[in-house]
């Protein structure tokens, strides 16, 4: 077990542990973790910044320009749009000198008073207590992360949900923030919503945008995804995030679809 997903290795460049290492390639990471870190990065550059106020990242758009190799990689974050509510930030992460992740974060203010909210929303009808454990994968991203199943089959095909949490930090000893979290989890989705055989297909994401409503209550995320395919080979799977109190966020990723 790694102690995290990535350290610091000075200024902007990052040592990939094994427990970035995805299904598809022993040599490549999983997306959630780099997409996780572009995140942990563009907040940072925007708190640098913003000099007052509280602020959080409320969306991000991760395009995946090439598999990320696990080891060094180096990440770069700058504020294209700078307001009194709200910040965007753009960030690249480069393995080798390539370009393999680019990103747009948008973090928003979050004012003095808490506004009412319009709707209510409803707790999740299960818990992690409540589900069973799920430990079928063997590749190392996955062993880094709790799976309770909550609804379908996570190694079969069709809709499904799961509730999860990262084992490890993503950076050092760093707490995850609410989107970091997030992104973490919502690449999965359209793993455990496979609609084909892991044996027989690719069905790789080539991008990955999460919307967070609002900070999670603890550490677990309840993901539900589904996957749609389509015969010429583009796949959409989009999924939902909850935590015990309710709805937290939402993820989409666009899917090319490939015999293996």
């Amino acid at each position: 077990m790694a102690e995290s997903f990535f350290t610091r290795t000075g200024g902007d460049r990052y040592a990939a542990t094994p427990a970035t290492v995805g299904p598809w390639s022993a040599q490549h990471m999983h997306g959630g973790p780099p997409s996780a870190l572009l995140v942990h990065r563009s907040e940072q550059a925007a708190r640098d910044a913003q000099a007052t106020g509280s602020w959080r990242a409320a969306r991000t758009v991760v395009d995946f320009l090439g598999p990320v190799p696990v080891g060094d990689v180096e990440v770069r974050a700058a504020v294209v749009r700078g307001g009194r509510t709200a910040v965007l930030v753009d960030a690249e992460l480069s393995a080798g000198g390539r370009p393999t992740l680019r990103s747009r974060t948008w973090l928003v203010r979050l004012p003095d008073g808490a506004p009412t909210p319009t709707t209510v929303s409803t707790p999740p009808t299960t818990s992690p207590e409540s589900a069973p454990p799920f430990t079928q994968w063997g590749f190392p991203y996955a062993e880094h992360l709790d799976w309770h199943l909550a609804s379908g089959e996570l190694a079969g095909p069709g809709a499904a949900a799961t509730w999860a949490r990262p084992r490890v930090p993503l950076v050092d000893d760093e707490p995850l923030t609410g989107l970091q979290r997030a992104c973490l989890v919502a690449d999965s989705g359209n793993g455990i919503s496979a609609e084909l055989s892991w044996d027989d297909w690719a069905f790789v994401n080539i991008d990955l945008t999460v919307h967070l409503l609002r900070e999670p209550v603890d550490d677990w995320l309840l993901l539900s995804a589904r996957s749609q395919l389509d015969p010429a080979g583009a796949g959409l799977a989009t999924s939902t995030l909850h935590d015990r109190a309710g709805l937290v966020g939402n993820g989409a990723q666009t899917l090319v679809v490939q015999p293996r």
